[in-house]
């Protein structure tokens, strides 16, 4: 059975279970943001094990009820034990205001990150193809960890991910689910009549529709986090409001593919976003073709896009998403580390075979093969 935060009804046990930290130990030393339910600090620790961290404060006058919804993310995040999972050190419960200690991550929430590393012409981006593979596949390892303890995220996006820090040798992206990114990315949350903020651009269809979250509707919210990667921090569906998303979405449309994105990522994206949950990739099955295209990526500048603020729609029609690749339910299959293994995996063996201009011997990574094969994936536009 699958949990998510929205199922859990926390216990006085469950509170007491925290670990506890005294409220001596913990000094503000910088304000970083409001959130949902008071404001976040980066904070100085003493005697404990990080000297650095994050320090989510609960406000003043909170009703006791407020307090169980504040604590429900540090609760939930003491049952994860995970690189790529934001930890929580630890809570402060004596006296007011009720603490919650947690890892700084000093490269702030992953949309920023990307859009503040989006390359111009005059300031190229620090960061590469490769560099948005392995932010990619950090992702998604923490997915695979939460779809491994059943539990469903429900608001899987680039703002609810966070960076370490900027070294890229260093860098790696854990998934959190702050307050703060709420308040900050407002207009990405719908408010649905008789319900509360919903990410709708980010939601599949049957949560849309019937309110029905699972591990394939976190898979689905994943395709489009995978889209904000790639595009460097678009707001998906740009020119259309949250409710022409409602209905676009239930009606079959889809993001096309991004710039700096190979035809073989969009079809993982497009598998992601298949209408019919149960064909929605695992994420173990992810993780093993985003594994392998990191593997054989080339540190590639990034496409100069003068035009990210104010992309227009770029979707996809429903009826053409069928001519991209299928992607077979090989979730125990690993890949063997070769092209025609890779191919293989895709049940596209047969292009192994195609003589020139596909000559196995001169296509060694993904993006050498996508002109020979684009005519059999390349997306029509929707007007």
């Amino acid at each position: 059975m699958y949990m998510s935060s929205a199922d859990y009804v926390p216990t006085d046990a469950d509170i007491a279970a925290l670990p506890k930290i005294k409220r001596d130990q913990i000094t503000l030393v910088k304000f970083l943001g409001s959130g949902a339910f008071g404001e976040v600090f980066e904070g100085a620790a003493r005697n404990l094990e990080e000297t650095r961290v994050a320090v989510k404060t609960l406000r003043k006058g909170a009703s006791p009820q407020e307090k169980i919804e504040f604590l429900k993310e540090a609760l939930l995040m003491s049952n994860f034990k995970h690189e790529h999972i934001l930890r929580l050190i630890g809570v402060c419960l004596d006296n007011n205001p009720t603490l919650i200690i947690m890892d700084l991550m000093e490269g702030r929430d992953l949309l920023s990150y990307l859009r503040s590393h989006r390359p111009t012409k005059n300031d190229p981006s620090c960061l590469t193809l490769k560099d948005l593979l392995s932010l990619s596949v950090d992702v998604t390892k923490g997915c695979k960890y939460l779809e491994e303890m059943h539990f469903v995220h429900r608001d899987l996006a680039a703002r609810n991910c966070l960076v370490s820090c900027l070294d890229p040798a260093k860098r790696i992206v854990k998934i959190g689910d702050f307050g703060l990114a709420r308040d900050i990315y407002r207009n990405d949350y719908y408010k649905k009549e008789g319900e509360g903020l919903l990410p709708v651009r980010w939601m599949a269809p049957e949560c849309l529709v019937d309110g029905i979250f699972s591990t394939q509707s976190d898979a689905w919210a994943f395709g489009v986090l995978l889209w904000e990667i790639m595009s460097l921090g678009q707001q998906p569906y740009p020119a259309r409001t949250n409710v022409d998303v409602l209905h676009y979405v239930r009606s079959g449309g889809r993001l096309n593919r991004p710039a700096n994105c190979s035809h073989l990522m969009y079809s993982l994206m497009l598998k992601c976003w298949s209408f019919e949950a149960d064909k929605r990739p695992s994420f173990k099955y992810c993780l093993q073709i985003l594994e392998y295209l990191k593997s054989i990526s080339k540190p590639l500048t990034l496409q100069v896009d003068a035009d990210y603020a104010g992309h227009q729609d770029s979707s996809v029609s429903p009826l053409h998403t069928e001519l991209q690749f299928t992607f077979p339910d090989h979730s125990n299959e690993s890949i063997d580390g070769s092209m025609p293994g890779y191919l293989e995996l895709l049940n596209m063996e047969a292009y192994y075979e195609i003589p020139r201009p596909f000559v196995p011997g001169d296509h060694q990574d993904v993006e050498d093969i996508n002109d020979t094969i684009s005519i059999d994936i390349e997306p029509v536009e929707s007007t």
